[in-house]
């Protein structure tokens, strides 16, 4: 990319980075979830077949949602999560953006069918992080339209920084998103995006999920990067 993607980011609050990871690190990681499944599906002696991962995935949560709910957790822990967020080709693009040491934290596979169980409100990445220089990443491992559930943005909502946050019930659970007067007349702009590409997006950005209206199920790939110089937990233990 001939623009300095760290320009890109403080100016329009994220970058879109087309064939980012190629189609054998995403199989990796397919393949890694579907053993995972397969060996969660003998638990619960299954001798069905199916056509797909999807299918076994809708399978083991009808069937056993704890077991599925446990497999999933599990998923984070794999190798093939880490050399995707290690990669080559993203340690240079993140080297260049941070010019200093970065930490790699919570890096997941996000996993959502049509039930649309977790859809966040729209929220800024900054709470609750290691460090205050932060920067998330959201790859599709299939491919996301407005469809099937994509990442929505307001480009450019980083520029007027930390918006104050509220609680919210959605389908019995509490979530933490911008208060609702500051989305009023709001925007958002929502990504067609293939399997490989990634959005690298500034904390301060405003953004949520969009629901998935089909039938399959949508595979994305979460991981966030935490500048050295942010990390308040090293600085105050120097003032202590």
């Amino acid at each position: 990319m001939k623009q300095n993607i760290k320009n890109i980011i403080e100016t329009n609050g994220y970058v879109i980075l087309k064939k980012l990871f190629s189609k054998n690190e995403i199989n990796n990681i397919f393949k890694s979830y579907e053993k995972n499944l397969d060996y969660c599906l003998r638990l619960i002696k299954s001798s069905k077949k199916f056509e797909s991962l999807d299918k076994k995935y809708l399978y083991l949560e009808k069937k056993n949602k704890l077991l599925k709910s446990r497999s999933y957790d599990l998923s984070k822990y794999h190798p093939s999560i880490f050399q995707l967020a290690t990669s080559k080709k993203l340690n240079k693009i993140l080297k260049d953006y941070f010019n200093e040491e970065f930490f790699l934290d919570l890096p997941q596979i996000r996993v959502d069918d049509n039930k649309n169980s977790f859809m966040l409100p729209p929220h800024q990445e900054i709470f609750g992080q290691m460090s205050k220089k932060i920067i998330t990443l959201w790859a599709p491992l299939s491919n996301v339209s407005i469809k099937n559930g994509t990442i929505g943005l307001i480009e450019k909502s980083h520029l007027d920084g930390i918006k104050k946050h509220s609680f919210y019930k959605v389908k019995n659970k509490t979530y933490h998103g911008v208060d609702k007067k500051f989305l009023k007349n709001a925007k958002f702009k929502y990504l067609n995006l293939s399997s490989g590409d990634a959005v690298l997006f500034h904390p301060y950005l405003i953004h949520t999920s969009a629901k998935n209206f089909s039938k399959k199920v949508r595979w994305t790939f979460v991981a966030r990067y935490n500048g050295l110089s942010g990390i308040e937990y090293l600085k105050k233990a120097n003032s202590s």
